[in-house]
């Protein structure tokens, strides 16, 4: 697609972190408060609501912080914009603002596969939209002046290694939805082994 001069950097990059920042502030909304006449009955509602509610808003709330900070990293290296990148990233803010649905399907949880898919859906969606913004920027050479040669391959990399066990975790959704949660841990252990693997395989300089 052909390069738009009257798409706005500045307004492009301030409306994604207003939108990072609203789907934070959804995830809160919807915490159950602990209920209770007396101390105990209270700090037995905490641990009653702990696996399922608070559980998942600390797990989506370091996905979209994570999210952010991969795209704030991106567009720091961004000269310009055309038509394909600001598609692109409006369907990655599309993804981010569906998390705090996707938060509140878990905790139905432990009996239902649904809750778990969906999520795991909508965090490989989020990657295929940066990857598609990646490819966009690099097709239409819209990298600031300086930008390394490697890049696009380390966020393209970068990106399927974070989110690879999001895709592990839809079979074994049908088999245990609490096995597929638990997968998730793994995530960045599976991230930092894939990124010292990468470094391993680069030439070394002359």
């Amino acid at each position: 697609m052909k390069e738009q001069p009257d798409y706005n950097l500045d307004r492009t990059v301030f409306f994604s972190d207003a939108v990072f920042a609203i789907a934070m502030t959804l995830l809160a909304l919807d915490l159950p408060l602990p209920e209770g006449e007396t101390n105990a009955e209270i700090w037995r509602s905490f641990a009653e609501n702990l696996d399922d509610g608070y559980l998942a808003f600390v797990i989506s709330f370091l996905v979209i912080a994570m999210f952010w900070i991969r795209h704030h990293r991106f567009f720091q290296r961004i000269a310009r914009l055309n038509t394909s990148l600001v598609v692109f990233n409006l369907l990655s803010l599309f993804s981010i603002i569906v998390v705090p649905f996707a938060t509140r399907a878990l905790p139905s949880q432990g009996k239902f596969s649904l809750g778990p898919i969906l999520y795991s859906c909508v965090m490989l969606l989020w990657g295929l939209a940066f990857v598609l913004m990646v490819r966009a920027a690099q097709r239409g050479r819209l990298w600031r002046d300086g930008t390394p040669s490697s890049t696009p391959g380390d966020l393209i990399f970068g990106t399927f290694a974070g989110l690879s066990m999001f895709a592990v975790s839809i079979p074994l959704a049908l088999i245990d939805p609490r096995l597929a949660q638990a997968s998730w841990v793994l995530i960045p252990v599976v991230a930092a082994t894939a990124g010292r693997l990468r470094e391993r395989g680069r030439p070394s300089p002359a």
